[in-house]
């Protein structure tokens, strides 16, 4: 296979588990009081809905998050493809920049990350996707682009 479409699955398939994650662990399992991701709902989606999006805290947990899941997958680096292990650390990477770039300006935010911006502000059971919106476009979960 070319390298393209294995860095493009590698792509895929991490949006896939941010999805997961997102919608699962933060907003299934984080509902629950002593749940170690309540942080989520409890920290971070209240500082943004109070302050109109904007989040400046770094948060530790999410980069330790990413890079435990980067360890976890290390495997596939040595057995399977490391460009497809690539793929996911990009991922990772734009995740953690993104993410606290989109909460530090909430307009840009608004306007080209607006499904993120929209699971914030307009309803937070829908598009759990952050970087890209793949995974909810497929599964029919993406919140509709508000018209401004």
């Amino acid at each position: 296979m070319g390298a393209l479409f294995v860095f493009s699955i590698g792509i895929l398939y991490a949006n896939i588990l941010e999805w997961f994650v997102h919608k699962h662990l933060f907003h299934g399992l984080g509902k629950k009081k002593g749940s170690m991701f309540a942080f989520h709902l409890r920290d971070h989606h209240i500082e943004s809905r109070n302050n109109d999006f904007l989040d400046l805290r770094v948060t530790k947990r999410e980069t330790f998050g990413i890079l435990g899941l980067l360890v976890v997958h290390l495997p596939i680096y040595f057995h399977l493809s490391s460009i497809f292990y690539v793929g996911l650390v990009v991922y990772g990477v734009l995740f953690l920049v993104l993410h606290k770039l989109m909460h530090a300006a909430p307009g840009p935010a608004q306007k080209y990350f607006w499904w993120h911006w929209n699971h914030h502000m307009r309803n937070q059971n829908k598009s759990w996707g952050v970087v890209l919106p793949l995974t909810d476009l497929i599964v029919g979960s993406l919140e509709p682009k508000e018209e401004q």
